[in-house]
């Protein structure tokens, strides 16, 4: 009687997997450690890199005052943008998922129309809005309201509605597709226990719908920290991210400490990955703790 042999001996399984593991390794991981290996090189004024190690490039970033601000200015931007996507895109998600499967089609295909547009245009219709003699503005002077125009480009608030329009449909989407999912007999079962319809929007619709939850916020975080022409056009030199510290880096040549900043970035978003699993445990809806 033959035993199956595992799914990682058979010669099947390494002929379909193998192209796609050496193009991961040679044109994600390879780079990633080179970079990696850049950022602990010295500068150089006539290279990429010199030839010394140090860690003066995260101790000197994470030293400058300035560049704290930065990283303070960029979690405090993902936090508002996470926290309204979720505010406006949960509710929007309920209503999504009790449609008809053809309303809830149309309603998709409604809500990606926007990422077929380019971020550039995007960012330069919200100038031509926020701007100081953008339409908010101008219609706030017209009505007396106020008597000159605000500064509302090239602020917090600027960038956080910039990036809302782009990453609000991911928050939306992944949500309903979780809700989606949940048989409407556990709700029935909990209304029949006596559940009103918070206690079982509590106790059975968030922690069920917590993977799309999860899945939603971890993209709209990686996304936000990304996001570096909506806030090079919104935000300015004024306000800059820690993206657009990485971005002048690499204008100015500073390979090494692009490179160091790049993996902090990094490391942000790990962080804020781990919290965001752990906080939520989308896990336990199959089952595993």
């Amino acid at each position: 009687m033959s035993i199956d042999r595992p799914f990682y001996r058979r010669p099947f399984f390494w002929a379909v997997s193998a192209p796609p593991l050496v193009a991961t390794l040679v044109f994600f991981v390879g780079p990633l450690l080179l970079l990696f290996y850049v950022s602990f090189m010295s500068p150089s004024s006539t290279q990429l890199f010199g030839n010394h190690a140090t860690f003066d490039n995260y101790a000197q970033s994470l030293a400058d005052s300035f560049m704290l601000l930065t990283i303070k200015r960029t979690l405090g931007v993902t936090a508002a943008v996470l926290g309204v996507c979720l505010v406006l895109g949960y509710p929007v998600a309920l209503v999504v998922a009790r449609m008809t499967p053809r309303r809830r089609l149309i309603t998709m295909m409604v809500l990606l129309f926007p990422l077929m547009i380019s971020n550039v245009v995007r960012a330069y219709g919200w100038l031509e809005i926020l701007g100081h003699d953008g339409l908010i503005n101008l219609v706030l002077v017209k009505l007396g309201v106020i008597d000159f125009p605000l500064r509302i480009i090239n602020t917090f608030q600027a960038v956080v509605i910039g990036l809302l329009t782009i990453l609000l449909p991911y928050m939306i989407i992944s949500i309903a597709n979780s809700l989606t999912a949940i048989d409407r007999s556990l709700h029935e079962a909990a209304e029949s226990l006596g559940a009103n319809p918070l206690r079982t929007f509590w106790h059975v619709t968030w922690p069920l719908s917590s993977p799309g939850v999860a899945s939603g916020l971890m993209l709209v975080f990686f996304l936000t920290l990304s996001a570096y022409v909506t806030i090079a056009l919104l935000g300015g030199v004024r306000y800059k991210l820690l993206v657009s510290a990485v971005f002048d880096a690499v204008s100015t040549l500073q390979w090494p400490q692009a490179a160091a900043l790049s993996f902090i970035l990094l490391a942000l978003a790990l962080i804020a990955g781990a919290l965001i699993q752990l906080v939520l445990r989308p896990h336990r809806v199959q089952g595993r703790g």
